[in-house]
């Protein structure tokens, strides 16, 4: 797991693009994040941003995750699993339920 607060944001005010690598500023426009200019990087950065705002950066974990595309093993051309496959969604389950653990875990912790 990778913590990429790299953006690339119009400043409040400004209307070029400017690369920052700490996170966004107060007021700026987004134009890409660590994954690029996807949809759900865009609302993971306003969601993230809306949190920090309010002041809950403390006690409300948050985040974003991209998952890597599913493929079939070598060879595989008709079937709609095989043991690749499988292994491979497994592992990114495993590795989704630990960050959520440990998200879960953190608010506990917060909460006091």
């Amino acid at each position: 797991m990778y913590d990429n607060t790299a953006v690339t944001e119009i400043p409040a005010g400004g209307t070029e693009p400017v690369e920052r690598p700490d996170g966004p500023t107060p007021g700026s426009t987004a134009r890409a994040g660590g994954g690029g200019d996807y949809l759900s990087n865009e609302i993971a950065y306003r969601a993230t941003l809306l949190r920090d705002r309010l002041g809950l950066h403390g006690t409300l974990p948050g985040g974003h995750v991209h998952t890597p595309v599913l493929e079939f093993g070598a060879g595989n051309t008709t079937e709609v699993t095989d043991p690749q496959f499988v292994r491979n969604r497994l592992d990114i389950v495993a590795q989704m339920r630990a960050i959520v653990a440990v998200a879960v875990s953190a608010s506990e912790r917060a909460r006091g």
